[in-house]
């Protein structure tokens, strides 16, 4: 059997698997990883995607569009500054970090398991290990790259999974993430790390997987990670600049005292 349709089965296994005859809400950037999981789930469950960004956000407009693209409902939730720095100080809380990059990385997830109706959401989370997403995948060679997405994928088992699970289920929700499915990561078992990232193309086979979901120009879309695609990073930034404190020590007060400076 082609690698690609083997690994496109198992995909569509962990997607029917966990979410068929639900209501699922998906986390939709409008980028390749969560069209692939919004195109198979459409097929087996009562499926909405949720985006969140700053007004006017990169993500807010890729994914609006996509979504009529790809003809599955859609709800945008529009935040601003003062939303990121009360939810800062909620999420810093419960997953007990300061750390500025993580807290905007996880916002977005944080504000759809908050507002969405659903109770099983569902995310693109894990696409990136699995098939050499990372843009810092592109100036390694063939070991160092195999050495790298295996530590990546173990830190996300061991500590990434966790915390967002735990964001999840605050909000008394459940999280699944169909890359991470053990059917997926048997089927990717032996391909050579090169067959991921070659020629200057990260997420080749996911890609070619894209290609034949006919997803069109969303199988070459690169995406911003979600702390920039949301805008939230930026508006971090903005406001610890107008304080005149790092980004670090902006979040850190936030968290403590509950309040700007």
């Amino acid at each position: 059997m082609d690698k690609t349709l083997e690994i496109l089965n198992a995909l569509t296994l962990a997607v029917n698997e966990q979410a068929t005859n639900k209501e699922v809400a998906l986390l939709f950037s409008g980028g390749l990883d969560s069209s692939i999981v919004a195109k198979i789930a459409r097929t087996c469950t009562s499926l909405r995607l949720y985006t969140v960004g700053i007004e006017g956000a990169h993500d807010l407009r890729v994914a609006e569009r996509t979504a009529k693209t790809l003809g599955i409902p859609w709800i945008g939730i529009v935040i601003d500054e003062c939303d990121v720095i009360s939810e800062i100080v909620s999420l810093s809380r419960l997953i007990s970090t300061y750390n500025p990059l993580i807290i905007s990385f996880e916002l977005p997830l944080y504000f759809v398991a908050k507002t969405a109706e659903e109770t099983l959401l569902m995310s693109g989370q894990g696409a990136d290990e699995i098939f050499g997403g990372y843009a810092r995948y592109l100036k390694m060679s063939s070991q160092e790259l195999e050495i790298s997405m295996r530590k990546d994928l173990v830190e996300l088992m061991s500590i990434g999974v966790l915390r967002e699970n735990r964001i999840v289920e605050s909000f008394g929700k459940h999280l699944n993430c169909p890359f991470l499915h053990p059917a997926v990561l048997k089927a990717l078992e032996g391909i050579p790390t090169m067959e991921h990232v070659h020629n200057g193309v990260r997420k080749a086979l996911l890609r070619e997987i894209g290609a034949q979901l006919s997803l069109g120009d969303i199988a070459l879309r690169e995406k911003k990670a979600a702390q920039y695609g949301s805008g939230i990073m930026k508006t971090i930034r903005t406001a610890a600049k107008r304080w005149n404190m790092t980004l670090e020590s902006f979040v850190r007060y936030i968290a403590d005292k509950g309040e700007s400076p």
